[in-house]
């Protein structure tokens, strides 16, 4: 296959799809992973003060379109939209060349995840399976502080009290799970699944890499489960596969800027959310990940939308599909909750495109024990002091 990637220096990727003067080529065999790059192609930059010329941007396309994978910063919405149609995978993510060749030749080389042993860890996941939902555990390790988007939803508190997303005793330490995973499985052997939920995004933080990478080498039959918003998630789903994580969850509220901008306050760095979220969803399903949505419902402001981001989502990859109820709280606090006839009518509408889990609890993201049967956070975390949400 034949791999592009933008640089200027023909030895680092740090340019932007528009913004490149060059493309690196590089021929890799796919029996043998051998690989050597074979020219560089000169192009003028798209971009100029914002606008981009057209007949600039065509010559770009056809520059790469004998190519597999782009390697680059970042590129538009619509110019992955015209690569894609050309064939050519757009992976957002800079570096040195030579690194991100034997990255990608690791991720073509993993191993396959599929047939009974995916069955048996989805059935064994109570997030994802009706069948484990009242007999499996999970438990829910509280280590990632930092957020990178401000839904209008979302309050993150701490506290031991309240039952819901974004709230957690405390922020613990890497290094401090494993004995956490040892002490919960003392107190519910039934527990079958690892996550990370929290209470910020578990991509705005190396935390919880680092922490999955602990657990994976203490505990490489249990499941690992991430849970994020998908912003920071294009190109990292090779690293989270290296450290365990089989199954993962994308909160998506929104497939229109519309509805997403309604939804959503602000995004780190005016980054494009909706892009990341199904890039990332993609990438995810294409490695073999099990992948599961999640979707707010928020009255007058994504219940006409609902249908529509379970079919971008199932194009994109995921599998599963999980409407869950607002919360009112923070710029929501005055909506009412959508009804129970507003729920089911929404579930219906999205099956008809993406299978429907119909279990959620609304976990703390330090949660653990068996959901619906037994909540054994305070027991797991008593007589110990975490730290605050200031940490990291």
């Amino acid at each position: 296959m034949r791999l592009a990637f933008a640089s200027n220096d023909r030895v680092f990727v740090s340019q932007h799809f528009g913004h490149s003067r060059k493309f690196v080529i590089a021929d890799l065999n796919e029996e043998t992973y051998e690989y050597n790059f074979v020219e560089v192609r000169e192009k003028d930059a798209l971009c100029n003060r914002g606008e981009h010329d057209e007949g600039k941007f065509e010559k770009s396309i056809f520059l790469i379109s004998d190519c597999k994978v782009l390697f680059a910063v970042r590129a538009g919405n619509y110019a992955k939209q015209r690569l894609q149609l050309n064939g050519v995978q757009v992976l957002e993510k800079p570096g040195f060349i030579e690194d991100l060749i034997v990255e990608y030749i690791r991720y073509l080389k993993r191993p396959l995840f599929g047939g009974h042993k995916r069955r048996k860890v989805i059935d064994d996941h109570p997030c994802f399976s009706a069948k484990a939902h009242n007999t499996k555990g999970r438990l829910h390790l509280p280590v990632s502080p930092l957020c990178n988007i401000q839904c209008r939803f979302c309050t993150r508190a701490r506290n031991t009290d309240e039952n819901r997303p974004g709230v957690a005793a405390g922020i613990l330490r890497p290094e401090e799970a494993n004995e956490t995973v040892r002490k919960a499985l003392e107190l519910c052997p039934e527990i079958s699944v690892v996550g990370i939920a929290g209470p910020g995004d578990t991509l705005a933080s190396e935390h919880a890499i680092e922490t999955f990478r602990n657990v994976h080498a203490a505990y490489p039959d249990l499941i690992k489960c991430l849970s994020t918003n998908g912003l920071e998630l294009p190109g990292k789903a090779p690293d989270l596969w290296d450290v365990g994580v089989r199954t993962i969850t994308i909160t998506v509220n929104a497939v229109s800027p519309a509805v997403l901008e309604k939804a959503v306050s602000w995004v780190k760095d005016g980054k494009d959310l909706i892009s990341a979220q199904l890039q990332g969803i993609h990438e995810c399903s294409g490695i073999g990940m099990a992948v599961k949505v999640n979707t707010v419902l928020i009255p007058d402001v994504n219940d006409g939308h609902i249908a529509e981001i379970a079919k971008a989502v199932k194009e994109a990859g995921a599998t599963r599909h999980n409407i869950i109820p607002l919360i009112p709280q923070n710029e929501f606090k005055d909506v009412p909750p959508p009804a129970c006839e507003q729920i089911e009518r929404a579930r219906q509408e999205a099956g008809q495109y993406i299978e429907q889990f119909r279990h959620c609890k609304h976990c703390r993201a330090d949660a653990c024990g068996i959901p619906g049967r037994s909540d054994l956070t305070k027991a797991l975390y008593q007589n110990r002091e975490l730290e605050t949400f200031s940490h990291g």
